[in-house]
């Protein structure tokens, strides 16, 4: 059996499957016990909570709807249905002042509105010199926290006091409200009596007192309430400092189970997740949202050391399971040792070393194909280098090939015209000139072939395009047929600091080229001159153009060609070596119209370090 299949079955048979097994059913069975204990124990508390905030602001309710019944504010009811603006008189004004003095600190301020919720008259509490309190009115110059934002359809509808649960904040603290309406000798609501109570007194009446650390007491885990107001502000929780707060902020742990109960709006209690439960309180106006955390710590402990027994138990069979896995494999250990040393010997480069195993299973079968890979190895390093070789060679012969080429060309429309010119003492001169010039050229390539690898060093100085472009001319498109038509503009003297064979080879590869390009005949210009400081040579033809897509994509490309019997270097070579004295070659063609190449050369170019001139095609 092949050792993969072992080590899988004797893995699964004692090791994943029963530790599996174990561990999902205990943990299963324990955390889906805790989970129902802790979720019914928090529900309860929830409850409970709900049910002392129904009942204190039942009481506060009830109390605040005694007071609107008064003589005075019934008074003041009926003459706030004749003006918007009426203000309290001195009866109203003491019964209001006494009872806010009754209710502190649990009330901070009542507020008299109209039905819009602008204010009309305010009285708080505040303390004199002797640190007394005595309550101060005020009926005009109201602040921002004065302005009410009355419940939806209040003034229709409203028959009781409203608990706006909305939290607002002023110079005493945050406070909720109680709206009371108003109401005329019809009942309807001509303004509204607004209670500020204290947001701190409130819930601490109802939760408790937050709790005071004592470290020499051991803490031990009680359920902790958070009531959170429908804009997601922090009224209660145990550590003081989270109130008030939004709750995304106070507790980042909870964020996201609170939101997720939170939206759930339709739901009333019982809503709850492994260590979170919320109720709502519909006697709120909106609901508010009261949740129960619970640190489960010390339930978790115990469940932990069971844990850790089963898992000492397990580990006992992970062991004797490894140990029957070593016994089983100790036969072949040392196979595949050896492949391994092999293995690392053959990538360090010793493609000669032979691995040697005796066993007959997997390793003997891996280390035989690592021999393989070897061989193979060597035959394709001993392949690429024959290849590397006659690549090079082969692209020298090229480029030697193409010089020869053009070379050939001067001298063959040379000898063509002999026959009818000879006899003319400016052609025999002429002539003479250019047999020279194809002499030393092919001097130069002889040279370059009995010694390839040493470069032939450039030599930049001023030199005359122009006589250049006049030399070319002579020695190529003025020994061509009559059928070509040569004409030329050339500036009496454009200078550049450049390398004056080399861009002479240049320009013979483009005229040679526009020669070439027009087997039935055709015409020929050449201009030079300069344009922004660049010195230009121009070499048009009327042959058969090129399309967009070759000069995109083959003009420039080594062995890309048109010609039938070219090799498609020159151009290649010739954008080379004008890129490296700093200029371009610039190409517009048209489709049986004609070609136009510019060489495009800086008139100063200083060269930074010495390189080595490129063979020109």
């Amino acid at each position: 059996m092949a050792i993969r299949a072992k080590l899988v079955i004797i893995f699964f048979a004692f090791i994943i499957v029963p530790m599996f097994l174990l561990w999902a059913r205990w943990q299963d069975t324990a955390i889906q016990s805790i989970k129902s204990v802790l979720s019914q124990e928090l529900a309860q508390r929830a409850r409970e909570i709900s049910d002392q905030i129904t009942v204190t602001l039942e009481k506060d309710k009830a109390q605040i709807l005694k007071l609107t019944q008064t003589p005075a504010l019934l008074n003041y009811a009926r003459g706030a249905q004749q003006s918007a603006q009426v203000l309290p008189d001195r009866e109203l004004r003491i019964d209001l002042a006494t009872f806010l003095l009754a209710n502190q600190p649990k009330y901070s301020a009542l507020i008299g509105v109209n039905r819009q919720g602008n204010p009309l008259f305010k009285i708080e509490t505040q303390p004199d010199l002797n640190g007394l309190l005595k309550p101060l009115i005020t009926e005009r110059d109201f602040s921002s926290d004065d302005i009410v934002t009355m419940p939806s359809g209040f003034a229709e509808a409203a028959s009781d006091v409203v608990f706006a649960t909305e939290v607002q904040q002023d110079t005493n603290g945050a406070y909720l409200q109680l709206i009371a309406p108003l109401r005329d000798d019809a009942k309807n609501i001509s303004a509204a009596l607004v209670v500020k109570m204290r947001a701190e007194q409130l819930m601490g009446e109802v939760v408790g007192p937050h709790p005071v650390a004592n470290p020499s007491r051991p803490r031990t885990p009680q359920p902790e309430a958070i009531i959170v107001s429908p804009q997601g502000t922090v009224l209660f929780a145990a550590d003081a400092s989270k109130q008030w707060r939004p709750y995304t902020e106070a507790f980042r742990e909870l964020q996201r189970p609170m939101t997720s109960l939170i939206k759930e709006s339709d739901k009333d209690t019982d809503d709850w997740q492994p260590w979170l439960v919320r109720h709502r309180l519909r006697e709120a106006n909106p609901p508010l949202s009261i949740f129960m955390v619970q640190n489960y710590s010390e339930a978790v402990g115990q469940i932990e050391f069971s844990s850790y027994v089963l898992l000492a138990l397990t580990m006992l069979l992970v062991i004797v399971a490894m140990l029957t896995l070593y016994y089983l494999i100790s036969s072949i250990t040392d196979s595949i040792r050896k492949v391994t040393s092999g293995a690392r010997a053959i990538a360090t480069g010793n493609l000669g070393y032979q691995i040697k195993v005796k066993a007959k299973d997997e390793t003997r079968v891996l280390a035989e194909s690592f021999n393989r890979m070897a061989s193979r190895l060597r035959e394709m390093i001993r392949k690429e280098g024959e290849q590397k070789q006659f690549e090079s060679f082969a692209r020298l012969s090229a480029v030697l090939t193409h010089d020869l080429k053009n070379q050939i060309l001067s001298l063959s429309l040379l000898v063509n015209n002999m026959e009818r010119k000879f006899h003319r003492e400016g052609f025999r001169e002429d002539a003479m000139r250019t047999l020279s010039e194809t002499v030393n050229n092919l001097q130069n390539l002889v040279a370059k072939l009995s010694d390839p690898r040493t470069p032939t060093k450039r030599i930049r100085e001023k030199s005359n395009l122009t006589q250049l472009v006049e030399r070319v001319i002579q020695r190529t498109a003025a020994q061509a047929p009559t059928k070509y038509q040569v004409s030329s503009q050339l500036m009496p003297e454009l200078v550049a600091n450049v390398d004056g064979k080399a861009i002479e080879r240049v320009i013979e590869n483009l005229v040679i080229n526009a020669l070439e390009a027009m087997p039935e005949g055709g015409s020929l210009r050449v201009t030079t001159k300069v344009d922004n400081g660049n010195a230009i040579v121009a070499v048009a033809d009327s042959g058969k153009g090129m399309t967009d897509d070759f000069i995109r994509d083959r003009l420039f490309h080594p062995f890309a060609t048109t010609k039938k019997k070219g090799i498609g270097l020159g151009l290649y070579s010739c954008r080379d070596i004008v890129e490296q004295h700093g200029g371009r070659i610039d190409v517009s063609s048209k489709v049986d119209v004609g070609t136009e190449f510019r060489m495009v050369l800086p008139t100063q170019f200083e060269e930074k370090k010495a390189e080595a001139t490129v063979a020109v095609a």
